[in-house]
């Protein structure tokens, strides 16, 4: 990352509106309502959160409300939902109710909700809230096509939005910021983006964290909010898409049906230990996840076949499906935010492959 800091980041002087370009009003107010009811979807957490703060800019009684709403329910997603409920009772300073009945909305006079561009907008809301990175989501006004690009002009405009980042944090972060498995507890806002940097900037070993929490994962969120087929391979970029093509006639063997992957039924170790931790506890070491779709490439029909198993698997059984993390990172198994790889290979043409044996080798995992 030449000529870019993150520690830089503790120079700056805070923006005076940390509202600013996040706040959408969707539909008028409910002039027979009585109290302002802040709808939590992405921000599941009482303190530290800017869209409740915003909530209370528009009347005196706010009310907080969550609900079981998620698109893939299963009794692990409800049972962190429900976990994470207790906190939020604890902490909160507003009236707060979980799993309420939902004529609870019929006397709001405004419904703030949280934007997150892989939910659809509820049909009750008045205002959307983008409290979901450092920048908003409206900051870079447009889809950025790598990771370089998307950084170089982060960096100027972090002076511009810092000022919701200056909050106390509360996550303590792990001795090493390596593989920190925050991942579900930032996709369903049980921690949020301000206090997990803030925090981390009183370390001086951020630079690899911060470049993952703020860079890639706010350009997934650029993906998934300026593109509309972030859920499809329509969204690689050309040079992809040909060299996929190039090769869809390759022969696959072995190939795997989307039941023997689900059940970690293949001839490869490495992998199998990814699916089963999956499958046990809802995440996938960062690394070992990229190998995993990779080989789902490798072993599957077509690329759009391999596609829709990696969204699918993560859908039912990641405690961070169904985010733009986990959408962004699937495309990059096919090549998006990536550049073309040299040697050309069968089925994978010029984007990037990865072997289980340098993964083995890498992760120190010996024999598995």
């Amino acid at each position: 990352m030449p000529g870019h800091s993150f520690l830089s980041l503790r120079r700056l002087t805070p923006a005076p509106d940390p509202f600013a370009m996040r706040v959408t009003q969707v539909r008028e107010a409910n002039p027979r309502g009585s109290y302002i009811l802040y709808h939590a979807r992405a921000a599941r957490r009482a303190r530290n959160n800017l869209a409740l703060d915003f909530a209370k800019t528009l009347g005196k009684r706010v009310v907080m409300a969550e609900w079981l709403d998620e698109p893939h329910l299963s009794p692990r997603i409800e049972a962190f939902l429900r976990s994470g409920s207790e906190r939020t009772k604890r902490e909160a300073d507003v009236e707060y109710h979980f799993e309420p009945d939902r004529s609870i909305l019929e006397d709001a006079k405004f419904v703030v909700t949280d934007e997150f561009p892989t939910l659809p907008t509820p049909a009750h809301a008045t205002h959307l809230f983008d409290g979901n990175g450092i920048l908003p989501m409206r900051a870079m006004e447009k889809e950025q096509y790598s990771a370089r690009f998307f950084r170089d002009r982060a960096f100027r405009l972090f002076e511009r939005f810092w000022g919701a980042a200056a909050t106390p944090p509360l996550w303590n972060p792990p001795a090493t910021l390596r593989g920190t498995g925050i991942s579900p507890q930032m996709h369903f806002g049980h921690l949020g983006i301000h206090e997990v940097v803030a925090a981390a900037l009183q370390r001086d070993d951020a630079e690899e964290f911060l470049e993952q929490v703020i860079i890639r994962r706010e350009l997934s969120f650029n993906l998934c909010f300026y593109n509309p087929r972030y859920n499809s391979l329509d969204a690689l970029p050309s040079w992809a898409k040909q060299t996929l093509d190039k090769h869809r006639r390759d022969r696959r063997k072995p190939s795997y049906t989307y039941e023997e992957l689900e059940g970690a039924e293949t001839h490869d170790d490495v992998w199998n230990l990814a699916q089963r931790q999956l499958l046990a506890t809802g995440v996938i070491h960062n690394y070992l996840r990229m190998l995993w779709g990779k080989k789902i490439i490798e072993w599957s029909e077509t690329p759009e076949e391999a596609h829709a198993a990696m969204v699918r698997l993560h859908d039912v059984y990641a405690l961070d499906g169904r985010d733009p993390n986990t959408h962004a990172g699937i495309l990059w198994c096919f090549g998006k935010h990536d550049r073309p790889w040299a040697p050309e290979r069968p089925i994978f043409g010029t984007i990037r492959w990865m072997s289980s044996e340098q993964t083995r080798r890498k992760l120190k995992l010996g024999k598995v």
